[in-house]
């Protein structure tokens, strides 16, 4: 099951601005802050599943390379034995 994405706060509010901004450089559009609120819902919801899987895999990429790591440390300190 998972969650939805969630913004702080302050988050909500710099990228809501931040949209704001790009409209109104951009393409001479002026839009209130409730109209920016909708489109960043909408932009969170289509797009923050795929950019959320995307860190997870970039996660999964950095604890496998840790992990690769790791087990060449140990083996480095594997003993030498006749022993089984």
């Amino acid at each position: 099951m998972s969650r939805p994405i969630e913004l702080s706060r302050e988050a909500r509010q710099a990228a809501s601005a931040g949209l704001r901004q790009v409209l109104a450089d951009e393409l001479d559009v002026e839009i209130g802050a409730l109209q920016a609120d909708l489109i960043l819902d909408r932009v969170i919801l289509d797009l923050g599943p795929i950019l959320y899987n995307r860190a997870i895999t970039d996660a999964r990429a950095v604890i496998a390379a840790r992990a690769e790591d790791m087990d060449e440390a140990l083996y480095g300190l594997q003993r030498q034995t006749d022993l089984r």
